[in-house]
């Protein structure tokens, strides 16, 4: 069970970088512009999760399968989910 957990937040890391540094070099007009803060309008809890895909572009549905996975690894994830809220800024 373990290993499982470990390469869905392996293989999800991984396409987030990838998805990072796919750009073409030239800085997106889009980019500059985002910062990451709290979606409280379409998150379920806080809107860290919502935040987090707006800020990525990712589908917020991959983003709270990884927090939730992270929770069930250790608990890490509950607490790394209460300081992004206290940390990020509403928007």
């Amino acid at each position: 069970m373990l290993w499982l957990i470990r390469t869905g937040a392996y293989l999800f890391s991984g396409l987030t970088i990838w998805q990072f540094f796919q750009g073409t070099g030239s800085p997106d007009v889009a980019a500059i512009g985002r910062h990451l803060a709290l979606d409280q309008s379409h998150g379920m809890v806080f809107g860290v999760c919502a935040g987090f895909s707006t800020y990525t572009g990712l589908d917020v549905t991959l983003i709270r399968l990884a927090w939730a996975l992270s929770v069930l690894y250790r608990g890490a994830g509950l607490a790394l989910y209460i300081i992004a809220f206290l940390v990020m800024p509403a928007s």
